[in-house]
C-alpha cells in the first residue's frame, strides 16, 4: 500500500507539471494568434483604404478620358473648321489680292527657320556667319513687309477680314481643345499611375496579411491542440486526487484500526491485571478508557 501511494503521488505530481506546462504553451500560442490576428486585421483594414483610394483614382481616370474624348471630338471639329477657312482664305486673297507679285510667305518663312536653324548648330567662319546673319535679316524684313501688304490690303476688305477673323477664332478654338486635351490625358494618367501604385502596395501588403493569417492559424492550431493536452491532463490530475485521497483515507483508517487493535491488546492485559489485584498507573486508566473497558 505505501508503495503503491507513492507511485501515485509521483505520476500525480509528473502529471500536475504537465498540466502545468500544456496550460503555459497554450496560453503562449494563444497570445501570439491573437497578436496575428490583429496584425491580420489591421493590413487587411488598410488594403480595403487603399482599394477604396485606387477605386477613387480609377473612376477620376475613367471620367478625365471621357472627357479627352469630348475635348478630341471638338478639336477635331476645329481643325477641319481651320483647314476649311484656311483654304477659303487662300482662294479670296487669289481672287481679291490685287497684287499677283508677292511671294509666298509660307516658303519664305519655312526658308528662315531653315537659316535659324544653320545658324544655331553649324560651324561656320566669321565671314560666312555674316553672310548669313546678313541673309536672314534680309528674309525677316521681306516677310515683315510683305505681311504688312496683305494686312492693309485685308483690312480693305470685308470678305477677307471676316474670314480672317473666322480664321482666328477657329484656329484659337482648336488650341484651346488641344490644350484642354493635353492637360487631361496628363491628368488622367496622374490618377492611373497612382491607381497603378496603390495596386502594386497593396498586393505587397497582401502578402504579409496572408503571412500573418498562416501564422495566425499555426498558432491558434498548436493552443487548441495544447488546450486538448491540458484538458486531458487536469483530468488525469482529477482522477488521481480522487484515488490518492481515498488510499490516503484507507490508509488513516488503516493506522487507527491497528492503533484500536494494539490499544484494545494493551488494555486486555491491563484489565486482567485489574482483576488481579494489581494496582494501575494513571496510563493504564487511560488506556482502559479508550478500549472502553471502563
Amino acid at each position: 500500500m505505501p508503495e503503491l501511494l507513492e507511485e501515485l503521488e509521483a505520476r500525480y505530481e509528473k502529471r500536475k507539471r504537465d498540466m502545468e506546462m500544456h496550460r503555459m504553451l497554450r496560453d503562449k500560442h494563444n497570445k501570439e494568434a491573437r497578436e496575428w490576428a490583429d496584425k491580420r486585421d489591421e493590413l487587411n483594414k488598410k488594403i480595403k483604404e487603399m482599394l477604396a483610394q485606387a477605386k477613387e483614382h480609377k473612376r477620376l481616370r475613367d471620367e478625365l478620358n471621357e472627357k479627352v474624348k469630348e475635348y478630341k471630338e471638338e478639336r477635331r471639329k476645329w481643325n477641319e473648321k481651320v483647314q476649311e477657312l484656311s483654304r477659303k482664305l487662300r482662294e479670296a486673297r487669289g481672287r481679291i489680292m490685287p497684287r499677283k507679285d508677292l511671294p509666298n510667305i509660307s516658303k519664305l518663312r519655312r526658308r528662315l527657320k531653315e537659316l535659324e536653324f544653320k545658324q544655331q548648330t553649324m560651324v561656320l567662319t566669321p565671314e560666312k556667319e555674316r553672310e548669313l546673319v546678313e541673309l536672314i535679316d534680309s528674309l525677316y524684313k521681306k516677310i515683315t513687309e510683305y505681311e504688312k501688304i496683305i494686312e492693309e490690303e485685308m483690312k480693305k476688305n470685308k470678305e477677307l477680314k471676316e474670314l480672317q477673323e473666322q480664321f482666328r477664332e477657329a484656329k484659337s478654338n482648336a488650341e484651346k481643345f488641344h490644350k484642354l486635351v493635353e492637360e487631361t490625358v496628363a491628368k488622367a494618367q496622374e490618377h492611373h499611375n497612382k491607381m497603378v501604385e496603390l495596386f502594386e502596395a497593396v498586393d505587397e501588403i497582401r502578402k504579409e496579411a496572408d503571412e500573418a493569417h498562416r501564422l495566425y492559424v499555426e498558432n491558434k492550431k498548436i493552443a487548441d491542440e495544447e488546450h486538448e493536452k491540458f484538458i486531458a491532463a487536469a483530468r488525469d490530475v482529477k482522477d488521481f486526487e480522487k484515488i490518492i485521497a481515498g488510499l490516503r483515507q484507507k490508509k488513516i483508517a488503516s493506522k487507527k484500526k491497528q492503533e484500536k487493535t494494539e490499544i484494545r491488546k494493551k488494555a486486555e492485559k491491563i484489565y486482567e491485571k485489574f482483576k488481579k489485584g494489581e494496582p494501575l498507573t494513571t496510563e493504564d486508566i487511560l488506556i482502559l478508557q479508550k478500549a472502553g473497558l471502563l
